[in-house]
């Protein structure tokens, strides 16, 4: 009986063994592909474990390039200009899957001005929870952080967003940023504006010292107190941050923004805090969109910015202890209107601006002479309005063409008629 057994079992191994090989001559391919997907596994998990040690990826060569670019034509009384306003490079490289790098070097004015708009790393550990450093726009209001001119429809950037909001604003600085819940959140420790300057500040020397020559002035406000990074003081730290809202209803988006730190960089003893809030809407339904924008800057001891301003002989006017600035505007895209079916886009638009780098000089002092030291501008105060039509072949081509009216404080006018030409790639 053993003897059939063992028998039986050395047919079988001798047949499976036939057909094993048998197996091979036909499926030579299959298990060539098997190995294949095999090494493929092996690769994945080398990758993963490069991750997880944080050693760079093997895609982090594949840097991509973009950037944007317009040219400004101004017809005006007396002095018609023509201009490459801007032409942008940027670089988005991945470092390692969770480590990116992103910047952007902006060269003006057909490259006689060079700035250096940007230039992070972003470390990405959740949806929640994500960190930044380095050279960063500060998220305050809608267009900061994200002002390629395709994505507004004026030729110029609206006048809230540049002489209130001093757009393109950047500052040094860490912070975090992620989303839940439906709400995306920005929140930096930055190097704050400078107010006031002394007497024979230096511009810096281009590398890095600081010469501090920056300061706060009547009608442009904060503007004049951001500089480039290397021209900044860094006596003074200041916290900025923004949440937004992309789909609060179906068509409108909400966002809210803050700037707060001290403005005077130890050259006075008074700190010169500065707190700025703003928020903004943007509406869209079908053939219309609207969108609005409202800032209001408090400037504490303006009075003493003021008053050291003249003694040292730099000061540029008065600058106020509150400015303000609001904007609207509407646009309607003519082809939606008319039902048509076409990638091309026509959209009429207008808009209504009133800023005030002014708005309070309520804290005046009265100098030995019986004088104030604050003094009204009259260009100070502008209400403005801005009509015209932008044609999009394509999204990432506008072709722009505006009249902007201004009416000032002191009651005298202003208009230009504007073209443009903006691209991204």
């Amino acid at each position: 009986m053993k003897q059939k057994f063992f028998t039986l079992l050395l047919m079988a191994l001798v047949l499976l063994f036939l057909g094993s090989t048998s197996a091979y001559s036909v499926t030579t391919d299959e298990l060539k592909r098997q190995i294949d997907s095999l090494s493929g596994k092996v690769d994945d998990l080398k990758k993963k474990n490069r991750r997880m040690r944080g050693a760079p990826s093997e895609d982090h060569n594949k840097v991509s390039v973009h950037g944007y670019g317009e040219m400004h034509g101004t017809i005006q009384e007396g002095e018609n200009q023509l201009d490459n306003h801007r032409f942008v490079i940027g670089v988005h490289a991945p470092l390692a899957d969770w480590v990116h790098l992103n910047a952007e070097i902006d060269f003006e004015h057909a490259s006689q001005e060079l700035e250096f708009e940007y230039g992070h790393l972003d470390f990405l550990v959740s949806p929640t929870l994500n960190f930044k450093v380095g050279v960063m726009l500060m998220p305050v209001g809608a267009l900061n952080e994200f002002h390629e001119p395709n994505r507004f429809f004026t030729v110029e950037r609206p006048y809230v967003q540049s002489q209130i909001i001093p757009s393109t604003w950047g500052a040094g600085g860490a912070g975090i940023f992620g989303s839940s819940g439906g709400i995306n959140y920005r929140l930096y420790i930055v190097n704050s504006l400078q107010s006031v300057k002394q007497s024979g500040a230096s511009a810096g020397s281009g590398n890095g010292n600081g010469g501090c020559d920056l300061q706060f002035k009547d009608t442009s406000g904060i503007r004049s107190g951001r500089g480039q990074i290397n021209k900044r003081c860094f006596e003074n730290v200041a916290a900025t941050g923004r949440v937004e809202w992309p789909m609060l209803a179906p068509g409108l988006s909400a966002g809210a923004s803050f700037f707060a730190g001290n403005t005077t960089q130890g050259k006075i003893d008074e700190g010169g805090f500065m707190g700025l809030l703003e928020g903004d809407i943007n509406y869209r339904n079908g053939w219309f969109e609207m969108n609005s924008t409202i800032v209001n800057i408090t400037i504490e001891d303006a009075a003493e910015i003021n008053q050291f301003a003249k003694a040292e002989g730099t000061a540029s006017g008065s600058v106020g202890d509150r400015i303000f600035g609001m904007n609207i505007q509407a646009g309607i895209h003519i082809p939606q209107l008319m039902g048509k079916q076409t990638k091309h886009d026509w959209i009429a638009h207008a808009m209504y601006e009133s800023i005030d780098t002014q708005a309070s000089l309520s804290n005046c002092l009265t100098t030995t002479a019986g004088t104030s030291n604050c003094e009204v501008d009259g260009k100070a105060s502008r209400d403005i309005v801005t009509f015209g039509i932008t044609y999009k072949p394509i999204p990432a081509v506008a072709l722009k063409l505006d009249r902007t009216h201004w009416w000032y404080g002191d009651e005298s006018t202003k208009y230009t008629t504007n073209l443009g030409v903006a691209y991204m790639y």
